[in-house]
């Protein structure tokens, strides 16, 4: 049953509500259950020269045939369910007329009837309508009993009792294949509804979790700009009072501060920005086949003053890697590793950059020589937001977003990325690239 409602289901889901697809499914499969009963019938009936009864059920499974088409093709599902409502009690009304009214079988299936009427139409008034001239005919037919005017038989009189047999045993298939259809596309539609109430209480879960994600993102954003925007104002205002014949080296001491601070918003920005990306699965890369030395070199010089600055020794290995990769998304990376790297370590330490091709992979390496992580640590540590009990040995600040975005821009790149690191030992970064 299941594997002949999926030819038609590419057909049933489109335009359609739930409630729509659960009675179009409802009507093929009352389509499909009244055909076989019908051949059965009318082979039947042919067998034992019961020809009138044949053509008459022989001509109305042309009619089931049809809803099919109507369903799928006119999106009429109404009209769909009358022309089966019809077929179905026309055929059952001329089969008693020519059956012997209430003393033949095909009454009881006409009394059946008002069955399928609300399961098809779904409810409402016309279904009401249906049962309502089904209970007419049924009634009519009791009545002509009751008048004394007896409807004849155009079977042969031999064949009645396997007439009333075959009748009566076919009317319960019928309604229990009826029931059974009924009720699996009832339990479908439960499921359906379960299912959908499951992905929409994910989805507030998940709305609420990035609701409080933003809100703890801006909380830190803007704490994290105050900072060097208030250093930024202040020593632009400490220029503007001075002189021209004032210490040159002091202006310059308040330059270098001012674009330090003013690196620490653009850093900030750029994350914001990347966030924005990486969700919205927009993060732009232009892939092309190059040296990846020169990229680590540069950005290896970019924090080497900052390196100055805690006395950090510099320990690079670095080999020519030719492969296929995006040179700005590369050098992002690098910049949060290598940054990490300067702000973890301590002063005086170590900070190790290694360069190599390992068979088919470019292997990234940077360590510094710092308290490392605990356990608990790694598990957060590509994690938005992530709160570690390791700070940044100089007082810099952090704003958890940078190991987060690192990850998703080399897993974009069909990399890896991995922390080795336990505490008081220091920490390694290791990024693998296809090349």
């Amino acid at each position: 049953m299941t594997r002949i409602h999926r030819l038609f289901d590419p057909l049933l889901k489109a335009d359609l509500s739930d409630e729509e697809a659960r009675i179009s499914q409802l009507i093929i499969g009352f389509s499909i259950v009244g055909g076989l009963f019908s051949i059965l019938y009318a082979g039947f009936y042919l067998a034992i020269q019961h020809y009138a009864g044949a053509g008459i059920i022989l001509s109305h499974s042309l009619i089931f045939s049809t809803v099919p088409f109507l369903l799928l093709r006119k999106r009429n599902i109404p009209g769909a369910g009358h022309v089966f409502l019809f077929a179905l009690l026309s055929m059952f009304t001329l089969l008693s007329i020519i059956e012997g009214g209430v003393n033949g079988h095909a009454v009881a299936w006409l009394s059946a009837f008002p069955v399928c009427a609300p399961l098809v139409l779904a409810g409402g008034k016309s279904s009401l309508a249906w049962c309502g001239v089904c209970v007419g005919l049924v009634t009519l037919f009791a009545g002509l009993e009751v008048a004394g005017i007896s409807l004849s038989f155009t079977y042969p009189r031999p064949w009645h009792g396997w007439v009333t047999l075959t009748g009566y045993a076919g009317l319960a298939l019928f309604l229990m294949a009826l029931g059974t259809l009924a009720e699996f596309y009832r339990r479908a539609a439960m499921r359906q509804r379960d299912l959908a109430q499951d992905e929409l209480k994910l989805a507030i879960e998940k709305l609420t979790r990035l609701n409080y994600e933003k809100n703890e993102f801006l909380g830190i954003a803007a704490h994290d700009l105050n900072n060097p925007l208030t250093v930024v104002q202040g020593y632009a205002d400490m220029l503007k009072m001075m002189g021209p014949s004032d210490n040159p080296s002091e202006v310059r001491e308040f330059a270098g501060l001012i674009s330090d601070s003013s690196r620490r918003m653009q850093h900030i920005i750029r994350d914001v920005l990347d966030v924005n990306k990486i969700e919205s699965g927009h993060y732009p890369l232009k892939p092309a086949r190059q040296d990846m030395r020169p990229v680590v070199e540069a950005c290896i010089r970019r924090y080497q003053p900052s390196g100055t600055k805690k006395d950090l020794h510099w320990r690079n290995d670095l080999h020519n890697v030719t492969a296929l990769f995006d040179a700005n998304a590369l050098s992002q990376v690098l910049d949060n590793l290598i940054s990490n790297a300067v702000k973890y370590a301590r002063p005086g330490g170590n900070v190790e950059i290694l360069l190599k091709q390992d068979g088919n992979t470019a292997h990234i390496r940077v360590f510094n020589e710092g308290r490392g992580f605990s356990p608990e640590d790694k598990q957060r540590l590509f994690t938005r937001f992530a709160k570690l009990s390791t700070r940044p040995s100089g007082g810099e600040s952090s704003n958890g977003l940078g190991l987060s975005i690192t990850k998703k821009i080399v897993e974009a790149m069909d990399g890896t990325i991995q922390c080795e690191s336990e505490l008081e030992q220091g920490a390694a970064f290791d990024v693998r690239l296809p090349v």
